[in-house]
């Protein structure tokens, strides 16, 4: 009798493999869709504990491959995108993933809206420039603590998610409404990461003409031009003769088919002008900044401009008007900065250290180093009178304190001025992004159960950890569908707890035969982390 047992429980388990390899055989079918089951679906050995936010994100980037036509997307898994995009379990802000000749750019988002309508709202914005989903990120979110799932659509006001609780191992639901998923009211999420640029990976073969990076004909979906520019310097009020440094990347998902940066006077003539054709999804300004003399430049007001085209349109991308003041009659200044140290992307409440010297032929009167916000504003600024003529802008550096800057774009200016002149030296634009924080959240020596007989009781144990303070701790049992049979729960508020404290209150024993999930959710003060989530049987 019990080898007959065990002869059906191995058949069983072997059509359950072929059943999920036929799943998964989908990835070399050309006519695979981006919401079939297949694409959604994580055989359980691609799975950790508290990989929920990985797989929706592996999900999104397979439904782009998909979209682009490809059939490869089935080698993107749990366990080839974790080394790109987590860290110590915690999925990174910013993040760059390569397969299948493409270079994914994700990057972290966070909504605004203060009702659970406001924030379908945004979630309906978010899938309209995004089709391949997005990933939702809930405090919270649901009954069990934090949570990640794949937004994949709205309709008529109701949103549509994949839920990797409910396509993992025996499960494959498919995408769901949300009601039906693990999440509960939309306002509970906070952030998302989505799909910012779909690049070449390195060695790549370039797509055919017209074809855009982020999506491909092969999904019938029409995507938007996404040309910009980044990082460019931005000029001022400058002395004649004095030059001036072209810097900003332009980039879009489509080709870029013209660049051109010029000087326009103020009759409108284009005094400075040169045009690139650089056949390519980025272009670096600096490699035509030889070809733009400032220093050339009459006295006068002037416009400078950046305009660029792609496969799609035709923007102008910048417009900046400044003034070039006549030379001194007299022996001219030599104000000028080098190697002047500028920020360009900081985590917010981190520090950067300025640096760099002015010199001049004259005694310099005042040196003003200051940031200043996108709509003007100075923030930080820190000023020296040094009647020298040289300086070193280091000595200014404890007085402007970068860490106390909140996210956004700002400009960092120096300004200097002597018995000749007034000139801004340096005149950089940077951004101070998201930190995420960490936390050794784990737990070790803990057991679970495989298989039990019925009636049969069990006893839980293990030793959960972290570097801060361990604030809850959930012992489950859940249904095969995923509702919660019994629970234990405890509040440390200690840095280590011990799992077989909440032992007497979960009674294996009174199970039904079945299967069950057993889950350990633990909480610090930074994070909350599925730490065990074990199926097992009850015969």
């Amino acid at each position: 009798m019990k080898r007959k047992f065990i002869s059906v429980l191995l058949m069983l388990v072997m059509l359950f493999s072929l059943a999920a390899t036929s799943s998964l055989a989908a990835s070399s079918a050309s006519s695979v869709t981006i919401n079939d089951e297949a694409v959604c679906y994580t055989p359980q050995k691609d799975y950790r504990s508290g990989d929920c936010i990985l797989t929706a994100t592996k999900v999104m980037i397979r439904r782009a491959s998909v979209m682009r036509g490809s059939t490869k997307w089935g080698s993107i898994s749990n366990k080839t995108l974790r080394k790109s995009a987590t860290i110590v379990g915690l999925l990174l802000h910013r993040f760059t993933f390569e397969a299948d000749g493409l270079a994914y750019k994700v990057k972290v988002g966070f909504f605004k809206g203060n009702t659970d309508a406001a924030r379908v709202k945004e979630f309906e914005a978010l899938i309209k420039e995004h089709p391949e989903g997005v990933v939702v990120w809930g405090k919270n979110a649901s009954v069990f603590g934090m949570h990640g799932v794949l937004l994949t659509d709205v309709k008529g006001g109701i949103p549509y998610v994949m839920d990797s609780w409910y396509n993992l191992g025996p499960r494959q639901y498919g995408i769901q409404k949300w009601s039906d998923s693990s999440m509960k009211n939309p306002l509970r999420c906070t952030q998302y990461w989505l799909i910012s640029e779909v690049g070449l990976a390195k060695k790549a073969k370039a797509p055919a003409k017209g074809t855009p990076l982020a999506a491909a004909s092969a999904s019938g979906v029409s995507t938007d031009s996404t040309l910009a520019i980044r990082g460019r310097s931005v000029p001022s009020e400058m002395t004649e003769g004095q030059g001036f440094g072209v810097e900003g990347v332009v980039s879009s998902n489509y080709r870029l088919s013209e660049v051109t940066a010029q000087v326009v006077d103020s009759a409108g003539n284009a005094v400075i002008s040169k045009t690139v054709k650089p056949k390519v999804w980025s272009y670096d300004l600096i490699k035509i900044d030889s070809k733009i003399k400032f220093g050339t430049l009459s006295p006068g007001s002037y416009t400078y401009q950046i305009s660029a085209k792609d496969e799609k349109k035709a923007l102008t991308l910048a417009k900046d008007s400044f003034k070039v003041n006549p030379k001194p009659v007299s022996k001219a200044s030599t104000l000028k900065v080098s190697s002047a140290e500028v920020p360009s992307t900081l985590y917010q409440g981190d520090g950067f250290s300025i640096d760099g010297k002015i010199t001049s032929n004259y005694k310099i009167k005042k040196v003003t180093v200051s940031v200043v916000d996108s709509s003007g504003k100075t923030l930080l600024s820190a000023s020296a009178k040094p009647k020298a003529r040289s300086y070193s802008i280091g000595n200014l550096d404890a007085k402007v304190k970068f860490g106390t800057l909140g996210t956004g774009t700002y400009t960092y200016k120096v300004t200097a001025k002597d018995a000749k002149q007034t000139a801004t030296l340096v005149n950089r634009q940077f951004e101070v992004i998201n930190k995420p924080e960490t936390s050794t959240l784990k737990i070790g020596s803990y057991n679970y159960p495989s298989s039990l007989k019925k009636g049969a009781s069990f006893s839980i144990k293990g030793t959960i950890s972290s570097d801060r303070e361990i604030t809850s701790v959930s012992v489950q049992v859940l249904s095969s569908k995923g509702k919660n049979l019994q629970s234990a729960s405890a509040s440390p508020n200690a840095k280590t707890y011990q799992v077989s404290a909440l032992d007497n209150n979960i009674s294996f024993g009174k199970l039904k035969k079945g299967t069950y999930t057993y889950r350990i959710i633990a909480k610090d003060t930074v994070q909350s982390r599925t730490l065990v989530c074990r199926t097992f049987t009850v015969k």
